[in-house]
C-alpha cells in the first residue's frame, strides 16, 4: 500500500483484485492465496463504509450485520473483529472446513460477492488466538478451532496489505441452485 498526502489529508492505495466465476467453477487458485495470511471476510456491499471509515470494526455490540451470522461468537463478544488465521496448516485435517471463506458467497450466488481483506503481518503480534476460548473456558460460545484468529478493537485500514473481491454467479441448473431453490420455497410453504 502506498501513501500520498493530499492538502493534509493521507490517501492510502491498496491493490484491489476483482474475481467474478461461476459458482461450479473451482477457487483453487484463491485457495492458494489465503495461504500463510490471516485475513478478514465481509461481504462486497460493507466495503465502501469500511474504505470510507478507515477501519475494520469490531461488532461487540452487535449493532452490525454478521456476514457469517454467528450471534454467540466469541471474539464477538469481546469486542474483536473475526479473522481466518491460515498461517500455518491445522492439525485437524477438517478443521477449514467447518467455516470457509467463501461460504457468504456461495450461500447467495450472484449477490454481491464477499471482500477478502488481508492483514499485514506487522498486525500479527496483536491477535488473539483461537486457543484463549479454552483459556476461559468459554464453551458455549462460538469459535473456529484452528482457524479463528482475533483483533482486538478496530483494525485500521493502514494494516491491511490487499483485498480480494470475490462474486458468484449462480448456474441455475446446478445441484447447489436446485436445492436452494427447494430451501426457499419450503421455507415460504413453511414445510
Amino acid at each position: 500500500m502506498r501513501r500520498f498526502s493530499i492538502a493534509s489529508r493521507e490517501i492510502f492505495i491498496l491493490k484491489i483484485t476483482k474475481y467474478v466465476r461461476l459458482e461450479t467453477d473451482p477457487l483453487d487458485d484463491i485457495v492458494s492465496l489465503l495461504e500463510g495470511r490471516v485475513f478478514h471476510v465481509t461481504k462486497l456491499a460493507h466495503l465502501d463504509s469500511i474504505r470510507t471509515d478507515g477501519e475494520i470494526k469490531p461488532n461487540g455490540d452487535g449493532s452490525l450485520e454478521t456476514t457469517f451470522g454467528y450471534v454467540n461468537a466469541f471474539f464477538r463478544k469481546r469486542n474483536c473483529v473475526s479473522l481466518f488465521d491460515y498461517r500455518q496448516q491445522p492439525t485437524d485435517e477438517n478443521a477449514r472446513n467447518k467455516c470457509s471463506p467463501f461460504q457468504p458467497a456461495r450461500s447467495d450466488p450472484g449477490s454481491d460477492g464477499i471482500a477478502i481483506l488481508f492483514l499485514k503481518p506487522e498486525a500479527y503480534a496483536d491477535l488473539i488466538p483461537w486457543t484463549r476460548s479454552r483459556e476461559e473456558e468459554a464453551w458455549r460460545e462460538q469459535i473456529v478451532p484452528y482457524v479463528e484468529a482475533g483483533y482486538p478493537g478496530s483494525i485500521s485500514i493502514d494494516l491491511i496489505d490487499e483485498i480480494i473481491c470475490l462474486e458468484l454467479e449462480e448456474v441455475p441448473d446446478s445441484h447447489a441452485a436446485i436445492l436452494r431453490k427447494a430451501l426457499r420455497k419450503a421455507h415460504r410453504t413453511g414445510s
